[in-house]
Formats: structure tokens, C-alpha cells, sequence
């Protein structure tokens, strides 16, 4: 006999009737859509069409490295094996420029004394800046707005002959007992190291999930960024004279380039760096590739939004020390920004002789590594094993215009002229570390896009909203090259367009004209002030939305 339905069974209590009550009926509804979704799990290999794409756009900066780097350094390296005077009708010698720095030892001494300064300039830049960014995230937003404005103004210091000149009178003019010696740069720097390492650490601490693996890679890179830009130092050696007794590589290859007396030995000496300086493009390059390193620009800046007095009192008070000891050094530039030469120059007219050729070059050198990072980190022609396309250009990463100096004179040189003015080198073809910059921010913004076209949002907006994410970065980046291109000593020295400003300044150090140092024609007020206001509103608008992030998606 069949039992009706719920015969057999116990009677409903409270408890099963509240169980029951809160399952849910199946299935689920799917989640609904949020606005700014998370990338996607898995990353889609390119197909043919982006593949082919990517190939043919990344030709633009593999051009520009062939022109800019690749031939030179095979001019520079043949040049180490000649001797003679000038740069035509050398005769071969083969490996007697290598024996000759083997026996003098002047060129490995020069690096020794590079050493402590350099180490002092990592220690600045790769960790009290990560040191101090940590706390600073910590701190509050009204602690982080304070800092990246401040630190973008310490980052704007980037003028070496006038601080270096501005150091050296206030010394003599302070009369001061200690004497000036090679550990005074990373100290007259420190503005641009720390505030770089700065805000660089505090977009590596910015976003959701794992913070610690994108703060080691920003320090870890650089750490060896630092280590090659310090042993690349000209500026403050060449004005200073120090050290006296081994002058600084850079230093050695420009007394022998330019006089064109020992041309073989200089570019001897520019190989032996070139090696040294390739071996840190290709650690940090395969450093990045491992580390999955990308550059995010978010909607809206996520940060932590409350502080506590235990976490923003010590940071704000370790802050303001920071900040005191770099104003510190950099107060002898402040206070004689704007100081003309005994007999002055019409300031407008060297504005245009030192800026506006450099404004070409960079707008040429910024499209090429635009160019070639949109290729790998957009398009990605070999899917997710795209970064390592950047290899071909890690022997250059950090490759200056000193150690192919002798090449580019030649390259810009008339048949039978020495003297060239106002040329600029061919490395202006393209900036190779924007080259990997911009691979990053394009892998995170097409992570973003990706993301965004499949939650449903039409393919227009999110290339647009991938543009408009872009775009002032790109506008950051060609601030920051301008400003390299300009205060490019060496290359202004050895082609002679440092008479107008560097060159006052020199000339006034040497005469004793203390009262008209020309320490303003290095960073003129009327282009210091629109760069200042610029950076500031990228600090304020832009740099809170920019993250860091490294592994996988």
C-alpha cells in the first residue's frame, strides 16, 4: 500500500524549517557585472592577426637599435683595436689598447673610486626610498598626497653641472675645512634617487592582493639601474676635477675622444664598460621577464583611505628628516637658481639652443620605444613569452652616451672636421628603458582592456579607456627624457654646445666669479617653473592610480 506523500517522515521543526528557508533555489543567478572587473585568469595567446602585427611594429625600435646601438658598438670595438690621432687613418694594433689599461691600471681604479659612491647611491634609491615608501603608504592619505608632491620636486633636481658648480662655490665661499670629494654627488643627487625610488616603490605598494613581490622587483631594478648610472658619473668629476689621481671611466674616455690624441685607448676603455654595462641590461632585463613586471593605471587610486596616528606620526616625522637632509645639499642650487653670468647671456635665446633640438630627439626616441612597447606588451606576438622579446636590448639598457662616444662623433662628423657643434647622438633613435617601461604599462592596461571586453563592455570604450590611460604617461616619460637629453654633459662638452650654459658655469668656477656663478643657465627659471607645475599635477591626478604588480594574473 502506497504510503501518501509525506507519510513516514517526521514532522517539520523550527530548525528544518529555517534551513530550509535560507537554501537557495538552483541555479544561481550569475554575479552581476561590476564596473572595473579583474583581469582575466588566463591569458589568451595572440592569434596570427596580432602576431603579425606585433612582428611588424616592433621592426620601428629594432631599426632604431641597429642605427643607435648595434653599429656604433661594432664601430667602437673595431676603433679599440687602432691607434693614431683622430678618428681616420688609424693604424691597426690589435690587442696592444687592452695591454696598455692592463699595465697602467688608471681605468680599474677609476671604477674602485666609483664604488662607495655608487653604493651610497643604491643605498638611497633601493632602500631607504623602499624603506620610507612603506611607511608612507601606511601613513594616510593625506601623508601620501604630501609625499608625492614633495618628492616629485626632489625628482625635478635632475641638473648636474649646476648643482655640482652650486656645491663647489658654496664650499669655498662657506670656507669650509672639509674638502670636497667624490662621495659629495650621490649626497647632491639624493633628491632624484630617493624621489624616484620613492614614488616608484609607492606605485609597487598600490592595489589589491600581494604587494611584497612587486616592491622587491621595483628595488631590485633599481638597484641595478643605480649601479650603472654610477658608473657612468661625469658631470660632478669632470667640473670638480675629483679624483685627481684616477679620474672617473667616463672621465678617461672623453680625455682620450676628444682630443682626439688616443682615441684607440679612450674606446678601449669604452668596450671594457660597454661589458660591464651589457651584463646589468641582461640581468635586469631577464630579472623583469621572471618577475612578470607590469605597470597598472587604475580608475581610481586604491589605497588604504583611513591612518592611524601609530603609523602616520613616524612616518611624517621621518619624512620631514628625509626631506631636510636632501634639502640640504640641494640648497646651494636653490639659493642661486636664478643667478645670471658676469657678462649675460639672453636667456630666451639659450633656451632655444639647449632645449629645442632635444625636444626632436625625444619626441623621435619616445615614439620608437612607444612603438616597440605597445608591440610586445599589446599585442604580444609570441602570447605570454612576449616580454622576452626585449632581449635583443638589454645589452644597452643602461647604456649612456659616454661609452660610445667615439662612434657617435664619427657618425655626425664632417670628412675631415673634429670640431662638431650642435650635433646631438645617434642614441636619440630611440630610449630604451622607456622601451621596457612601456612594455609594461601596456601589458597591465591590455590585462585591463581584455578584462573589460569580457564582462560586456563595448570594444571602443575599452580601446579608448586604454588610450586615456596611456596618454599621460606618455606625457611623464617625455618629461623625464627631455630633461636626460638636455643635461647630457658629456655629449654637450664633446661637441662643444656646453658654451652657453655648462660652460659658464665652468668658466666662472675656474676665474673665481662667485657673484655670477651662471648657475641658473642650467635649469632656467622659465622652463624649471611650467616642468614643476607639470609634474606636480601628474603627482596629484595621475601617479595615485599607477600600481606595480608582478607574477601572474
Amino acid at each position: 500500500m502506497a504510503l501518501p506523500p509525506g507519510a513516514g517522515t517526521p514532522p517539520p521543526t523550527d530548525a528544518t524549517l529555517s534551513f530550509r528557508q535560507v537554501q537557495p533555489r538552483w541555479p544561481l543567478p550569475p554575479p552581476p557585472a561590476t564596473q572595473f572587473p579583474p583581469p582575466p585568469q588566463v591569458q589568451p595567446r595572440s592569434d596570427a592577426a596580432r602576431g603579425v602585427g606585433g612582428f611588424a611594429l616592433l621592426l620601428i625600435p629594432l631599426a632604431a637599435l641597429v642605427i643607435a646601438y648595434l653599429l656604433p658598438t661594432i664601430q667602437t670595438i673595431r676603433l679599440s683595436t687602432q691607434a693614431g690621432i683622430g678618428l681616420d687613418g688609424l693604424d691597426d694594433v690589435g690587442g696592444a689598447n687592452y695591454d696598455r689599461i692592463a699595465e697602467e691600471g688608471l681605468f680599474w681604479d677609476g671604477v674602485a673610486h666609483l664604488l662607495g659612491p655608487t653604493g651610497l647611491l643604491v643605498l638611497g634609491g633601493a632602500v631607504i626610498a623602499p624603506m620610507l615608501a612603506l611607511l608612507i603608504h601606511r601613513a594616510g592619505p593625506a601623508v601620501r598626497a604630501v609625499s608625492r608632491v614633495a618628492w616629485t620636486l626632489a625628482a625635478l633636481s635632475f641638473a648636474p653641472a649646476a648643482l655640482t658648480t652650486a656645491w663647489l662655490i658654496e664650499r669655498v665661499v662657506s670656507e669650509r675645512a672639509a674638502e670636497a670629494t667624490v662621495y659629495d654627488w650621490p649626497l647632491l643627487v639624493s633628491g632624484v634617487v630617493i624621489g624616484t625610488g620613492v614614488l616608484a616603490c609607492l606605485a609597487a605598494l598600490r592595489g589589491e592582493g600581494k604587494r611584497t613581490g612587486a616592491l622587491a622587483a621595483t628595488a631590485g631594478l633599481t638597484a641595478i639601474a643605480l649601479v650603472a648610472a654610477g658608473l657612468q658619473t661625469f658631470a660632478y668629476g669632470t667640473i670638480s676635477g675629483l679624483p685627481a689621481e684616477a679620474p672617473v671611466p667616463l672621465r678617461q674616455i672623453f680625455e682620450g675622444v676628444s682630443t682626439g690624441l688616443d682615441v684607440g685607448l679612450g674606446t678601449a676603455k669604452s668596450v671594457l664598460l660597454l661589458v660591464i654595462l651589457a651584463v646589468l641590461g641582461i640581468g635586469a632585463a631577464i630579472f623583469f621577464a621572471a618577475a612578470r613586471l607590469r605597470i597598472d593605471a587604475e580608475p581610481e587610486p586604491t589605497e588604504p583611505t583611513s591612518a592611524r596616528a601609530a603609523a602616520a606620526i613616524p612616518a611624517l616625522a621621518v619624512l620631514l628628516i628625509v626631506l631636510a637632509a636632501v634639502g640640504y645639499y640641494l640648497l646651494p642650487w636653490l639659493a642661486r637658481i636664478g643667478e645670471g653670468a658676469a657678462q649675460p647671456v639672453d636667456q630666451w635665446f639659450l633656451i632655444r639652443r639647449t632645449w629645442g633640438p632635444p625636444l626632436v630627439t625625444t619626441g623621435i626616441a619616445l615614439l620608437a620605444a612607444a612603438a616597440g612597447g605597445f608591440a610586445i606588451g599589446a599585442l604580444r606576438p609570441l602570447g605570454d613569452a612576449s616580454r622576452w622579446l626585449l632581449l635583443p636590448f638589454a645589452p644597452w639598457l643602461f647604456v649612456g652616451t659616454g661609452p660610445l662616444a667615439a662612434a657617435h662623433l664619427q657618425a655626425v662628423a664632417d670628412e675631415g672636421e673634429w670640431v662638431v657643434i650642435g650635433s646631438f647622438p645617434p642614441r636619440a633613435w630611440i630610449a630604451i628603458p622607456l622601451l621596457f617601461l612601456f612594455t609594461a604599462l601596456c601589458w597591465g592596461l591590455e590585462d585591463r582592456r581584455r578584462a573589460a571586453v569580457e564582462s560586456g563592455v563595448p570594444k571602443g570604450a575599452a580601446k579608448g579607456a586604454f588610450l586615456k590611460a596611456a596618454l599621460p604617461f606618455a606625457v611623464l616619460a617625455a618629461m623625464v627624457l627631455l630633461l636626460v637629453h638636455v643635461q647630457d654633459l658629456f655629449w654637450s662638452q664633446l661637441t662643444y654646445q656646453d658654451m652657453l650654459s655648462s660652460g659658464v658655469m665652468v668658466h666662472a668656477l675656474a676665474n673665481l666669479e662667485f657673484e655670477d656663478s651662471g648657475v641658473g643657465y642650467g635649469f632656467p627659471l622659465p622652463v624649471l617653473i611650467p616642468y614643476a607645475v607639470a609634474a606636480v599635477a601628474l603627482a596629484v591626478w595621475y601617479l595615485p592610480r599607477l600600481a606595480v604588480r608582478t607574477g601572474r594574473v
